[in-house]
């Protein structure tokens, strides 16, 4: 517990019953001056607080208190991250046409009914604001709402919304909490202090009182599931909610303009409600006026006396062959298209995205002279070179050491680096246009308690008129006065060789896209692609998820990947590439034999196989995966070896 120590008085005394006393101290200044500050106060006052107002020393409380003058007392105080900042209370504005029908739906269900339902809606659609009535008719009933985010990053803005349309009734929880900020947010809500809790996955499990509502925004996000390579229990925030509201007969809602394809393929088949929000809301008037006083720009979308709220178009999204521009002779990572329309944005004081979804600045490098390339001697893996600390670093176990001068195996200097990462991004930027204020937003640059916050706000604030960052600044920002997103490499983890990597980019592109022309001054998205013609790149710059969706579950369908089929794989990682192998291979023959035993048919056994990241941390990850209606059969009943790391429903395989 936090205890802050308290003075206070011993019965209800106002400064004229102090009088006499107050005459008897008269040639002891301090302890007169504490009677007096106490006799201002209503309730109990901190010790420090009477020290710096009083320059009293303990001994003046303590002649003070065998007087029977005050009393000490201990009072808790709650480690509250919320209660600290200032939020200005707002009202539920107007519903247009298409969210009052979803409305309709989610309202009968929040009073009673329960259900599950994918809000699906474009970006800037409006799901937010239902997200809130959805709050509020939960909270009119006397029960609790989870309200879940897939970043740390996204918490403050949404604790913004929340708080401002619920004051005093909300509480966070995320990984970068301090211990006793979780514990004693943990404690509020087992006494029923808190009703609605805002964070990452981990919120589910915060002990509320009669669960009414959770709420998944974009609940296809990838770090909603707790993998195999993270501490156990190894489960998909998006699986217990559903559990935890078929319990409450609550509500569940998954939002995302870019579902995942297992949640929509759930929605055609009838077991989640569709509700659909097609169209992008520029914002009712007050909204447009603010901004304009804000940007001290005038609207080029601006509604007519009629009109309360104003829908706008989704940014057009232009695709530039990178290849073309190699043969016209640009080989700056910026086509003529970004710098052109970059140099637009700065001329005109409006602000910009750019996305990289890598970090660091080059991401190999090798000897030109012998191909040597620097790889991570725990891992394997390429590493990645940083500007900061002029080193080398493991993007997956943390390694790091200096950057070489020369080539370890050769002694050459033709050292080279290659590939772009954010930082180089940044410094590509600062470049081309020295006076742009520039802010790098990825796990580096926000890797202290409180950095994303600190970047969204100045950026909000127009400190910046650039921000270089990774998949972070695609997920859920609303960024009024950011006319272009520029996406510099469409293709970062579009070949990689996992089932989901259409995915994957279809919706990181789509979401970042939608940063662009949120607010009065419409926008644009520039595209780079080495694949212009590949799908995932098509549908995304048409904005078009029905169309991805239809091509990936044809995909899918075919060779038999989720959502018809489910996937379990289990991951052997030991210092020694042949014992990881050994105990691959003993394991897949067990698994043969009990999928023979228990007639499982359907199901079969791929593997076993070196993993694609074979090597990490000093250790060696072999794997194989089990295809079935039902893999997680075959291991019920099994003593399951400590050195087998299994994950049902994986969301990768890499």
């Amino acid at each position: 517990l936090r205890l802050g120590q308290y003075n206070t008085l011993t019965s209800d005394r106002s400064e004229q019953d102090l009088l006499p006393y107050l005459a008897e101290l008269r040639h002891i200044s301090k302890p007169a001056r504490i009677l007096r500050q106490l006799a201002h106060e209503n309730e109990p006052v901190a010790v420090n607080w009477i020290y710096a107002q009083s320059d009293a020393k303990l001994n003046d409380l303590k002649r003070l208190e065998e007087l029977g003058l005050i009393a000490f007392g201990d009072q808790e105080v709650w480690r509250d991250t919320v209660a600290a900042r200032q939020f200005v209370p707002t009202s539920a504005p107007p519903l247009i046409a298409e969210q009052a029908r979803a409305w309709v739906a989610l309202e009968e269900a929040a009073n009673g009914t329960g259900g599950l339902f994918l809000l699906h809606g474009v970006t800037g659609s409006g799901k937010t604001e239902l997200y809130l009535r959805a709050i509020d008719a939960t909270l009119k009933r006397g029960r609790s709402a989870i309200f879940l985010v897939p970043e740390i990053a996204l918490t403050a803005q949404t604790v913004h919304r929340v708080a401002a349309r619920f004051p005093g009734q909300v509480a966070v929880v995320h990984s970068r909490l301090s211990d006793g900020e979780r514990y004693d947010t943990w404690r509020r809500a087992r006494m029923g202090l808190i009703r609605i809790v805002v964070g990452a996955r981990s919120a589910l499990f915060t002990p509320l009182a009669d669960i009414g509502l959770i709420i998944l925004d974009e609940e296809h996000d990838q770090s909603y599931k707790q993998s195999a390579d993270q501490s156990p229990p190894h489960y998909h925030a998006r699986d217990v909610a559903e559990m935890i509201v078929r319990e409450n007969r609550g509500v569940l809602i998954l939002g995302s303009a870019t579902p995942s394809i297992e949640t929509q393929f759930r929605s055609e088949h009838g077991e989640i409600t569709r509700l659909e929000l097609p169209n992008r809301i520029m914002g009712h008037r007050e909204r447009i006026h603010e901004q304009e006083g804000r940007a001290g720009v005038i609207a080029r979308y601006r509604p007519d006396a009629s009109q309360d709220a104003l829908t706008i178009d989704l940014p057009p999204v232009h695709v530039v062959d990178m290849r073309a521009e190699l043969k016209a002779g640009n080989t700056n990572i910026f086509s003529m298209a970004l710098q052109n329309a970059l140099a637009g944005v700065l001329a005109r004081r409006e602000q910009a995205l750019l996305l990289l979804n890598r970090r660091g600045q080059s991401t190999y490098v090798f000897c030109r002279d012998c191909g040597f390339v620097a790889k991570c001697p725990r891992c394997d893996s390429p590493l990645t070179h940083h500007r900061e600390g002029s080193a080398l670093r493991c993007h997956r176990c943390g390694h790091s050491q200096p950057e070489p001068t020369v080539c370890p195996e050769c002694g050459s200097r033709r050292i080279k680096y290659f590939g772009a990462g954010t930082q180089q991004v940044e410094q590509t930027v600062k470049t081309l246009f020295p006076k742009a204020r520039v802010i790098r937003w990825d796990a580096d640059s926000a890797s202290t308690p409180g950095a994303h916050e600190t970047i969204l706000q100045h950026f909000i604030d127009r400190y910046a008129d650039i921000v270089v960052g990774t998949q972070i600044i695609a997920k859920g920002l609303d960024l009024p006065l950011v006319t272009l997103v520029g996406i510099v490499s469409a293709d970062v983890s579009l070949n990689l060789p996992d089932f989901r990597a259409a995915e994957r980019s279809f919706q990181l592109l789509t979401q970042a896209a939608g940063r662009a022309g949120r607010g009065l001054l419409g926008g644009q998205v520039i595209l780079q692609t080495y694949q212009p013609e590949h799908y995932a790149i098509r549908t995304a710059a048409n904005h078009d998820t029905q169309a991805f969706y239809a091509r990936e579950i044809a995909y899918r369908r075919e060779l038999g990947y989720p959502p018809f089929r489910r996937l379990l794989r289990i991951v052997f990682s030991f210092p020694q590439e042949t014992r990881a192998r050994a105990e691959a291979e003993r394991a897949a023959a067990t698994l043969r034999s009990r999928i023979k035993q228990l007639n499982m048919s359907g199901t079969e056994l791929i593997g076993p196989a070196p993993c694609f990241f074979t090597r990490t941390d000093h250790a060696y990850r072999w794997h194989l995966i089990l295809r079935g209606p039902d893999p997680a059969h075959a291991l019920r009943g099994m003593n399951i070896p400590a050195e087998w790391h299994v994950d049902v429903d994986p969301l990768d395989l890499l």
